[in-house]
This record gives C-alpha cells, sequence and structure tokens, in this order.
C-alpha cells in the first residue's frame, strides 16, 4: 500500500500540518468553505503555508462559494490545487489555473461520466457528503457496491480512520485516500497520534 497517496483535510493548527508533513502526507488540505466548522481565515491558513515545504501539496477546499472570495484566498496564498465539492460544473473549476480535484457525492446510481463532465479535473474525491454539501461527516459509504465511471485517480474519503483505511484500500486499490474527522478527538480538533496511526496503516 506504500503507493496509495494520503490526504489530511481540514487541518487548522500549524504544529499539526507540520507533523502530518513529517510523517508521510502527500496532500495538506485547508477549508475555506464558510458553512464548515473547519473553515480557516486567510490570516491562519497562512500560518499553516508557511512551515510547510515548497514541495508538498496544499489544497484549497471550497463548496458553492462565491467566486471573488475564492479568487481573494488565492491570490493571498501558495496553493498548489484546488478542490470543490459543491455544484460547480467544469468551467467553474477551471477559472483559478490550478489543477483541481472535484469532491463527488456517493449516490446508489454510481457515478456515471465523470469524465465527461469534468474533463479537466485532475483528480476525484468520492465522498459521503453532508446535507450541506461538506465531506467530514466520519460517514462511510458502500465501497464494495459503487461503480466509479472515471479514468481519472480516486481518492476515496468518507469515515475512514484507522481501523477501517486498509479495508478501504483493499477494495478500492485507489489513487489516494482522505482524512478529516477520523483523525479528529473532537470536531476540528486533529489528534496527531492518530494522524501518525493513519499514515503508518497507508504507508506500511
Amino acid at each position: 500500500m506504500n503507493d496509495v497517496k494520503v490526504k489530511i483535510c481540514g487541518l487548522m493548527e500549524p504544529e499539526v500540518a507540520l507533523e502530518a508533513e513529517k510523517n508521510g502526507a502527500d496532500y495538506i488540505g485547508i477549508v475555506f468553505c464558510k458553512k464548515s466548522k473547519r473553515c480557516v481565515s486567510i490570516e491562519d491558513s497562512l500560518k499553516i503555508l508557511n512551515v510547510l515545504k515548497a514541495s508538498t501539496n496544499k489544497v484549497a477546499l471550497f463548496a458553492n462559494d462565491d467566486a471573488d472570495y475564492i479568487a481573494k484566498v488565492l491570490n493571498k496564498t501558495n496553493f498548489t490545487h484546488i478542490q470543490f465539492h459543491g455544484n460547480e460544473i467544469d468551467e467553474d473549476c477551471m477559472k483559478y489555473n490550478l489543477p483541481y480535484i472535484k469532491g463527488i457525492s456517493y449516490t446508489n446510481n454510481g457515478f456515471n461520466n465523470l469524465d465527461k463532465k469534468f474533463p479537466n479535473a485532475s483528480a476525484f474525491i468520492i465522498d459521503s457528503h453532508g446535507e450541506d454539501g461538506l465531506g467530514g461527516t466520519g460517514k462511510t459509504f458502500d465501497w464494495k457496491s459503487a461503480i466509479i465511471d472515471t479514468e481519472k485517480p480516486i481518492i476515496i474519503a468518507g469515515g475512514l480512520n484507522c481501523d477501517n483505511v486498509e479495508d478501504a484500500i483493499s477494495t478500492f486499490l485507489p489513487y489516494g485516500v482522505d482524512v478529516s474527522s477520523g483523525v479528529e478527538s473532537s470536531i476540528g480538533k486533529k489528534d496527531i497520534s492518530l494522524i501518525k496511526e493513519f499514515l503508518k496503516k497507508v504507508k506500511k
């Protein structure tokens, strides 16, 4: 499983982001969705970004946010990727001249024509979004029945934790896994020991 990429999302503290990076996280995700309990300000995001290596993938996450707000965030920061978890179409996602990852909610009907709908996506995150369209719900979806119609990299999210990530990987053989609430001691409060354990299980 050592080729599987790991994205730690919803980071709010520089010291935790640094530990995640040191222990092998491939992507560091910072949430700017105003509806999210993990939303950070531009100023606080800079404190996180400034402790990370230039080579680390840094992902800014939005969901149905105003284009001017997104542009303001990106103009003041040095993110390498942008992630959308709302109703954005490909044209919306392409406006910002960064590789974009599209979050897709799991449905019982599977995922049809993703590559046609989002031809310029660099990858898809398959998640069990809440009613607000955001991840971090702590809920898994039915891994075994999911049929995902794409040739692009797939990142699995939704309810992953130290106990089930190995099963998720063996079921999907994904490009990567994404964790947020599964490495928290409370909402928004990341637990460094859980992050280390999660990374160890994926990267072993």
